[in-house]
């Protein structure tokens, strides 16, 4: 079965108000990223493969610089998966990401795989166990 890890704070599936109780671990983390890196990082999570579409409307929770119809889907690249808006977070706040993350991405040269059909199944059947154990 398919392993993938949460993407740290991002890696946790929850409504908008249960994720905004994670506001003051998200501002420990600010300017982790340098700008220079912040977009690449930033589209990379943009480009993963949905693999939970939820019809949520995320907002920032840190200064109001974005809101993000859908942002609380679930993305992956298969080794990884993470709410859509961490993207705006990285982008906007430099919001710092596990270290093995940003390693793995820059293996990839910051490209996102394309998930297969069977490969999307696998990662959404592992979540749903997940969330079925209360680990998520």
């Amino acid at each position: 079965m398919t392993k993938v890890a949460p993407l740290g704070i991002f890696g946790r599936i929850a409504s908008q108000s249960a994720f905004a109780k994670n506001a003051e671990d998200l501002r420990r983390r600010v300017s982790m990223i340098p700008e220079g890196d912040r977009g690449r990082i930033a589209e990379y999570l943009r480009s993963g493969t949905p693999i939970i579409a939820l019809m949520g409307f995320s907002e920032d929770i840190l200064g109001n610089k974005f809101s993000r119809s859908g942002g609380t889907a679930i993305m992956s690249d298969g080794r990884f998966f993470w709410r859509l808006d961490a993207a705006d977070y990285v982008e906007h706040y430099g919001v710092g990401l596990p270290e093995e993350f940003i390693a793995h991405g820059t293996a990839r040269q910051w490209i996102a795989p394309v998930l297969s059909r069977e490969k999307v199944i696998e990662v959404d059947d592992l979540l749903s166990e997940l969330r079925r154990a209360g680990a998520l």
